[in-house]
């Protein structure tokens, strides 16, 4: 099979091109036989081979040689017993017999890639140099490109003498087939090739600018990225392959850099390649296919980081991968023709013309028999035919644009006729909103007086107390209720509740919890059993309702200098009691959690000049504009800083570093702080 395949690519490289008849490394021919060709000549054939040495230009006319067949690697072929590797270095030789009349003559001679290195010799003399044999591995250094050499007929028995050296490389020796011609044959074929080159660079890296461009105005069309991407790396090929444009741009460029950058577009280009696929046919695509390749190639793509020796041994199992790739990519475009996918059978065409032309190459490279690249022309073919999925994927999403404009217009002109009814009808709608809006803010503030009416007359003092309050509900209507009365002469009973919620609901629990209240704070004989009573009647009255609230409760008994609270659920509340500041802790369990244990009472002294602070969680859990909280420490702390101001200033003067605090924020719950002195 391998035989039959050599024959097959050999006839490729010679089907117009008449070989020379090179016989035991001698050839006869003419420079007239030269003209009359047109073409260049291709020296392919039996060449003088010796393995394992340099034979110099003095010794050899002597040398005792092997024959080789070129274009092909001395590897695997047999010297007596031995079978000889891929590595080492050899001397080749050609001998021309020219005609007498041919002497001072012009020819030229095309240098095809030799793997690693070598130096030529014409006629005992060094004409050229591609990088520095040796037979030492250490002392090669490696540069494999093409050249076009002007030479002249200096003798009849002409000699081409070759020593070449491969360490590095999977394959040793010609790549191609040296060419023999005359000197404008030579510059022709040079001019053609470097033409032809530069067009597919060009025309590939347009190609991919334009998909860029496609991708750019339409992101969602991740098939156009994808191509594009690939195109680049097609281009970065061209560039690398073949006379290797970018030595004849950058003559100093690094070889061992361009052969890394040409197996990274090889490896890179598959997966990219691949995900292009997917993308274009995502039913009939599997997703982990382009995510195994990524995993290969990424592991590929490491190995460029170690010598070449070693990456250009491994590269045969990642081309077996991309054959089974390519063959993959077959079946499933086959498949979506088959089920008539859109642009399925574009796609199929141009891929039948890149894969054949990449399957070539792929075998040119396995056997060492490289000639043309032919996958830049099929990626021609292809790209022409992507370009026309491509637009016809546009002028499909265009049409049906058009169709949707059209479907647009007649949609405005029904909803111009609606808005002209329905503006008349938003007057209408909008007027009854605001006598609506006007009734409700009306009710408010009715609401808002009747709730005042609840609260106690804020007196400055009872002959033993004085007290200040400052209450401001959120909006016009709060949860917050508190009562100040004298139970008994001496005996003053306070009262403060925070129900849940805020606004109308809210303030509509106040006015349950007053009524409540009203029916148990004189017959209640201590701050615990009032609490018990409220719980006890709320929760049967209102449990249905899911209604919570905390409260505190303070029985001051003045002629005692003592008080009596109890706390159900309500935040720490502050008490001054010779200068120290004391907290006030609940004592139970909010009410309406259906709490079975009773209410405890807490006893603390109550002297002359000795403060108390009453007040709802809504003056400490305030938040301004950077949301941060007033806090019960900042409260605790301005309240220890207003011990020599008169009671009755405190409430006002806290409240308007609450306002500081909040900046341009509104409150985000309801105020209540009653501020008692024992006098």
């Amino acid at each position: 099979m391998k035989r039959s395949l050599l024959l097959l690519s050999t006839f490729w490289f010679c089907f117009s091109l008449e070989a020379a008849p090179i016989q035991d490394g001698v050839l006869q021919i003419s420079t007239q036989d030269l003209v009359e060709h047109s073409e260049l000549i291709p020296l392919n054939g039996n060449w003088q081979f010796l393995y394992g040495e340099f034979v110099s230009p003095e010794k050899s006319s002597t040398a005792k040689w092997d024959i080789l067949t070129v274009p092909r690697s001395w590897q695997d072929t047999k010297k007596g017993d031995q079978v000889l590797p891929r590595e080492g270095a050899a001397s080749f030789r050609l001998s021309i017999i020219f005609p007498e009349e041919d002497l001072k003559k012009e020819i030229g001679l095309l240098m095809p890639d030799f793997a690693s290195a070598y130096k030529l010799y014409y006629n005992g003399r060094l004409v050229y140099s591609s990088g520095t044999p040796s037979i030492d591995p250490s002392a090669e250094i490696p540069k494999i490109k093409s050249v076009y050499l002007p030479l002249r007929v200096e003798k009849t028995n002409t000699e081409i003498l070759v020593q070449g050296s491969n360490w590095i490389n999977n394959f040793g020796g010609f790549w191609q087939v040296p060419k023999l011609g005359t000197l404008e044959a030579i510059y022709r074929e040079k001019l053609i090739t470097q033409s032809r080159e530069s067009f597919l660079f060009g025309g590939l890296l347009l190609i991919g600018l334009y998909h860029t461009g496609l991708f750019l105005f339409r992101r969602k069309e991740k098939s156009a990225f994808y191509f594009a991407l690939f195109t680049f790396l097609l281009t970065l090929r061209v560039a690398l392959i073949g006379n290797r444009l970018v030595l004849e741009i950058f003559p100093d460029f690094p070889w061992e850099s361009v052969f890394r950058l040409e197996f990274f577009s090889f490896y890179t280009a598959v997966p990219i390649f691949l995900m292009f696929h997917r993308s274009l046919f995502p039913e009939d695509t599997f997703s982990w296919v382009p995510a195994a390749a990524w995993v290969l190639a990424i592991a590929y793509d490491i190995t460029l980081l170690f010598p070449i020796g070693f990456f250009t041994k491994i590269v045969g199992p990642f081309q077996i991968v991309t054959g089974f790739g390519l063959l993959y990519v077959l079946f499933t475009v086959c498949l979506g023709v088959w089920k008539k996918r859109e642009d399925s059978l574009l796609f199929l065409t141009g891929f039948f013309a890149f894969g054949i032309t990449v399957g070539i190459d792929l075998l040119w490279d396995k056997l060492n028999l490289r000639g043309i690249n032919l996958s830049p022309y099929g990626l021609l073919v292809f790209t022409l035919s992507q370009s026309l999925v491509l637009s016809r994927r546009i002028a499909r999403a265009f049409r049906k644009s058009e169709i949707l404009g059209e479907n647009l217009r007649i949609t405005n002109s029904a909803l111009n006729i609606l808005k002209d009814n329905l503006e008349v009808l938003v007057r209408e709608k909008t007027s009854e909103l605001n006598h609506s809006l006007e009734r409700i803010r009306k009710d408010l503030l009715v609401a808002q007086r009747i709730q005042k009416k609840l609260f106690p007359e804020n007196v400055e003092s009872y002959k033993e107390l004085k007290y200040a309050v400052k209450y401001l509900p959120r909006d016009e209507v709060g949860g917050d209720f508190y009562d100040i009365f004298e139970i008994s002469p001496g005996v003053y009973r306070i009262f403060l509740a925070d129900a849940t919620g805020h606004g109308v609901q809210a303030a509509l629990v106040t006015m349950a919890i007053k009524a409540e209240y009203e029916g148990i704070k004189f017959g209640a004989k201590d701050p615990g059993f009032c609490l018990d009573l409220l719980d006890d009647k709320f929760q049967r009255k209102f449990s249905s309702l899911g209604t919570i609230f905390s409260s505190i409760i303070v029985d001051i008994y003045a002629r005692e200098n003592r008080l009596v609270y109890a706390s159900a659920g309500h935040p720490d509340q502050i008490l001054v009691h010779s200068s120290n500041l004391m907290n006030l802790r609940r004592t139970g369990a909010i009410i309406g959690l259906k709490n079975k244990k009773s209410y405890e009472n807490q006893e603390l002294d109550f002297l002359n000049g000795d403060r108390m602070f009453l007040f709802s969680d809504g003056v400490f859990e305030q938040f301004n504009s950077k949301r941060e909280a007033w806090g019960e420490s900042r409260l605790r702390n301005r309240i220890s800083e207003l011990s020599k101001e008169p009671i009755e200033n405190i409430p006002d003067i806290v409240m308007k570093d609450l306002d500081l605090w909040l900046e341009y924020s509104q409150p985000q719950d309801d105020i209540s702080l009653i501020a008692i002195e024992r006098v």
